[in-house]
Order: C-alpha cells, then structure tokens, then sequence
C-alpha cells in the first residue's frame, strides 16, 4: 500500500471551528451521507454497528433549541432568561449538527461495553474528519446538555443508548481562527528495554 501523506498532514493539522464561526451552507444531502459513510470503516470488534446518527437541521434546530433551555430549566430553575436565551443560540449557531449516539449491547457475550463505545467514538471522530477533508468547519462537542438525560430523552434516545456528542457542522465563516490549538507532543516510553 502506498504511504498517503495528504492523509497524515491532514491529520496533524486537523482543527475544531468553534460553532459561531459555522454558517451556510452545510453539506448537501449527497455530501452529508458520503461523510456519514466514513463511519462504515471506524474498527468494530464483531460487527456491532454500535452507533447511529441523528441529523438535526432547519427547524429541527429550533426545536433542539427549546430542548436545551427546558434541560437547563430541569438543572437550574432559576436560571436567568440571559443563561436560557444563549442555551437556545446554542443550537441555532451552525446550520447542521449530527447528533453521533452510541448504542450498547450490554452484557455482550463476546465485545464488552467498553469496546463497543470505543467503536462508537472512532466512527464519530471519522464523521468528524471527513467533514473536514470535504472542506467543511466542523467541531464535536460535549458537555452538560449532551449528558443530559432530558435532552437523551427528547431526541428519542433508547434505554440502551448514550449521547455522545453533538457534531456541529457549516461551512467556515471568514472569522474562524486560521490554526488549531498548540499540539503537545506525544507521550511514548518504550516498555520492555
């Protein structure tokens, strides 16, 4: 096999956009399922599939929207109408977001829990990079309203599914910063000398 270094330099140089540097146009539908499919090639001990996505655009945003200012109400009922309104902007930032949903098999006979949601987060960070290689700004996000099981719940989550990340996606607006965070270099002891 031939070494791709278009690949590993895109991979140095991979950056999160923050989501209000995210705007019009997203992905077209062609465009968002060949991404999608780059989930298809993430490593999945015994074929599990343990993952699927939820794609939430137009006036799925403005009910994502009102989603999270009811979460927020949920954890803080005396939360400012200021706090509430920017838990709304939250989800009306980026023209698209892919919720990425880990599914488990607990108890598996063969592929413990831990594996499958490993599976789960390597087919969302796929997602996550070939938006970019397609030339999209894109940022995976986490945090309290993707943990929340009110949020989980309204968007149809099952018993046996988890919310991983909200994978927010448009096209970079002329105010995205030009360079990723500063790297650190890579841990690496040789064991066994």
């Amino acid at each position: 096999m031939k070494p791709d270094s278009d690949l590993l330099d895109h991979l140095l140089h991979r950056r999160s956009t923050p989501p209000k540097c995210l705007a019009s146009p997203a992905p077209d539908e062609a465009t968002l399922q060949r991404i999608l499919q780059a989930a298809e090639s993430a490593p999945d001990h015994g074929g599990l599939h343990p993952w699927r996505f939820l794609v939430i655009e137009g006036e799925g945003l403005e009910r994502l929207g009102e989603v999270f200012v009811e979460a927020m109400q949920r954890r803080d009922p005396a939360a400012t109408e200021a706090v509430l309104e920017r838990e709304r902007e939250r989800a009306l930032r980026p023209p698209l977001i892919v919720a990425a949903i880990a599914r488990r098999q607990p108890g598996h006979a063969k592929i413990p829990e831990i594996e499958q949601l490993l599976a789960a987060g390597t087919a969302t960070h796929q997602v996550v990079l070939a938006t970019e290689a397609l030339g999209f700004g894109v940022v995976w996000l986490t945090g309290l309203r993707v943990y929340d099981e009110y949020v989980m719940q309204a968007l149809g989550l099952a018993a046996d599914e988890t919310l991983i990340g909200l994978i927010n996606i448009g096209t970079r607006t002329e105010s995205a910063p030009t360079k990723g965070k500063k790297r650190r270099r890579a841990e690496v002891e040789r064991w066994g000398d």
